[in-house]
């Protein structure tokens, strides 16, 4: 990746950063306004120990921009590029190109001189999703397998072919007739952007013949929000591509995902593609109005993703359902495979016109020896989009009383998404130093020292040690919802960490307190890039 940093922004304690970020195999280049070029030669001490890769003159940039070309050495995904800058028109321009761009004010992220570079780097990153290859399996009623592939640079020609035909675009919201051949590449890095900042997920529809890259016959998009979208190229339409490219990303919607719901909504003369919507499961709920994103009323369609809840579990539950002041019904701590887990409760949480609810209510309990626990909430604690509630995430919409439930959850679903507030340099050097005090504190009395004293050192290091999971969550940025959903992410995350902090709460000896702290620090120094370009987790793609 590269970053290009406006001169009049840049900062010397940016410096361990961008040698970090060198080392790591990327590129910097400093951005120069004409005024700035006369000084350069006075001025090469401040980022002598990261020199940059290369110059740009901020008017050639904002040319080329304007003239619709890329820079010279641009990659083909151009969100692979960031812009660091306190200019307005060169962050609007670098967003309409699809640069990741940072700055003071209207930039996909605030940085501003006194921030930690590092950190705001990091959290930028990890929004990034990655699309992954969508193969459906052979089967003999197909000529050919459908694979749903990243978008690349040379499906442009394919694009402007199809989406130049006005029968392509008679049933479409968002192609124009005639269609202007720039719009292909327009659209194609506002694709990839979206990908970067974890809007959404775009696919090629292409027919290989074994392992070769085949042309684009149409597109599929799914949004953050479980939003879906698609359209076939003309000569490609009535084969039913459109049906299994759909059930592909249901699948990757509910199974990999886990998004509450998938929404689709379609012209109402468009009827081909109401027919896919009921192929796919999806619920007609009428029509939806015009707003200034869309410029006339159109179908909607939902569909909520399912679980198999054994039979006993399903008769319960349908009191509550039943019941007319529950509005939403939202169920989570299930397996999606398996149902209700075995051994380990799961939760029904209810949310009720009026509260009237027995605070000892008890918990349900099936055959295989599985806990249901039920929690009524008011109704108009629903809108409360808190941290404590993140773990309503991945659920299932049981009962969802106007979209209600859904919309929560698609809060929660942004709330996790933007992540918390980042700690400035200067609270980040307070909690390391934090670390330091207390290690110093905790380390146990020499031979020869009183009881009280061993005691106390014991006490004041399993204090640290019980304070580090909420410590290391701040540090990272993510959200701290309990040591144990932190050390579950620690433990996917860094390993060898998540070891040693194992070792020094079992055994609390100053050689594994000493071990673990080391760690730490080398993970959490006062500048650091320890996610770079990490994209989506290996196991969840909304990154906190």
């Amino acid at each position: 990746m590269e970053l290009l940093i406006e001169r009049a922004l840049w900062q010397p304690h940016w410096a361990p950063v961008l040698q970090a970020w060198q080392r790591q195999g990327h590129r910097w280049q400093l951005l120069l306004s004409k005024e700035a070029e006369s000084h350069l030669a006075e001025e090469k001490d401040l980022w002598s120990a990261c020199p940059p890769d290369g110059l740009l003159l901020a008017t050639s940039l904002l040319a080329a921009w304007l003239d619709g070309d890329l820079i010279a050495d641009v990659q083909a995904d151009p969100s692979r590029q960031i812009l660091i800058s306190a200019s307005a028109s060169l962050l609007t321009l670098a967003k309409e190109s699809g640069l990741l761009t940072l700055g003071p004010l209207g930039a996909d992220l605030v940085l501003t001189a006194d921030d930690d570079m590092g950190a705001v780097l990091n959290r930028l990153l990890s929004r990034r999703v990655s699309v992954p290859l969508l193969r459906e399996p052979a089967l003999a009623s197909f000529s050919s397998a459908l694979v749903l592939r990243p978008l690349l640079a040379d499906d442009e020609a394919q694009v402007v072919r199809y989406c130049s035909d006005e029968a392509l675009s008679r049933y479409t919201l968002n192609i124009p007739h005639p269609y202007p051949p720039e719009c292909a590449r327009d659209w194609l890095v506002g694709s990839w952007r979206k990908a970067a900042l974890g809007l959404g997920w775009s696919w090629a529809l292409t027919l290989p013949q074994e392992d070769e890259v085949a042309p684009l016959v149409g597109v599929i998009s799914l949004h953050w929000n479980g939003d879906l979208a698609w359209w076939v190229g003309v000569p490609w339409q009535n084969r039913g591509l459109a049906t299994r490219a759909a059930q592909r990303v249901k699948s990757f919607a509910f199974d990999t995902l886990q998004l509450p719901a998938l929404t689709a909504c379609h012209m109402p003369g468009n009827l081909a593609s109401g027919r896919v919507m009921a192929k796919l499961g999806m619920h007609y709920r009428g029509l939806r109005g015009q707003t200034a994103r869309q410029p006339c009323e159109v179908s909607y369609w939902r569909l909520d993703r399912a679980i198999s809840l054994p039979e006993p579990v399903t008769l319960q539950l349908a009191h509550w359902l039943a019941d007319e002041r529950v509005a939403v019904a939202i169920l989570h701590g299930v397996d999606a495979q398996v149902g209700l887990g075995h051994g380990r409760p799961s939760q029904l949480t209810l949310y009720l016109d009026e509260q009237g609810h027995d605070p000892d209510l008890p918990g349900l309990a099936a055959d295989d020896g599985a806990r249901l626990d039920i929690i009524c909430y008011p109704l108009s604690e629903l809108d409360l989009t808190e941290p404590e509630r993140l773990h309503l995430l991945g659920g299932v919409l049981l009962k969802d009383r106007d979209e209600q439930g859904l919309a929560c959850l698609l809060q929660l679903a942004s709330l996790r998404r933007h992540g918390p507030v980042l700690l400035t340099r200067a609270q980040r050097q307070q909690r390391l130093g934090w670390i330091g005090k207390m290690a110093r504190r905790t380390g146990l009395p020499a031979t020869g020292a009183s009881p009280g004293d061993a005691v106390a050192g014991r006490y004041r290091q399993l204090w640290l040690l019980v304070e580090l999971p909420a410590l290391i969550d701040e540090l990272a940025g993510h959200w701290h919802q309990g040591p144990e959903f932190a050390l579950a992410r620690l433990e996917q995350e860094d390993a060898a960490l998540f070891a040693a902090y194992g070792e020094a709460i079992t055994t609390l000896t100053p050689a594994a307190l000493l071990g673990l702290l080391r760690q730490l620090a080398a993970r959490f120094p006062e500048s650091t890039l320890p996610f770079l370009d990490k994209g989506a987790q290996a196991d969840r793609h909304f990154v906190e």
